[in-house]
């Protein structure tokens, strides 16, 4: 069972899984967000809905993957919708793709939302994160404390974030 719920539409896997690895790299191999379409976390003869109603039941944090095309996609909104009910359960509405956090559709907008593609969002993202799973503050990814070379490691999943952003995947 993940604690985080990442909730995308298909076409924009490549993206959910980057989302993915960087929060599991920043907070630690034990926080692996469950992807709907990730073979290792529902397997073949699954009852793929059931699984994903039960992963949504017992998310802490739902982080909805939210692009021009994705924000208007039923899937998306059903799970957004669930996580938005659920007691205890945080929706992070996560904008990329051309999709600004100023310009969500309601009822988004009245959520603190994040810009993926930001550097100081996508610390805010795993610092609320970890907020929500009552884990430590991930460290800055800056700090006057550290080495260059200690900053250079901590600030290693941002790039890769960064760079797999960066790929036009259209």
């Amino acid at each position: 069972m993940a604690h985080v719920f990442i909730s995308f539409i298909h076409e924009e896997e490549y993206f959910a899984i980057a989302v993915q690895s960087f929060i599991s790299k920043v907070l630690g191999e034990e926080v692996m967000p469950f992807l709907s379409s990730d073979t290792s976390m529902i397997y073949a003869g699954e009852q793929w809905m059931d699984r994903i109603i039960q992963e949504l039941k017992q998310a802490k944090v739902v982080v909805s993957m939210l692009s021009p095309k994705s924000v208007q996609r039923p899937w998306v909104n059903f799970e957004a919708g669930a996580a938005w009910i659920s007691e205890g359960t945080a929706l992070i509405p996560a904008c990329f793709g051309g999709l600004a956090k100023y310009n969500l559709p309601k009822p988004y907008s009245s959520l603190q939302a994040v810009d993926i593609s930001d550097r100081e969002d996508q610390y805010y993202l795993v610092q609320s994160i970890a907020h929500y799973l009552e884990l430590p503050t991930p460290p800055p990814k800056f700090s006057f404390n550290r080495t260059p070379a200690e900053d250079k490691e901590i600030e290693k999943p941002y790039n890769v974030l960064r760079t797999m952003l960066s790929v036009d995947r259209e």
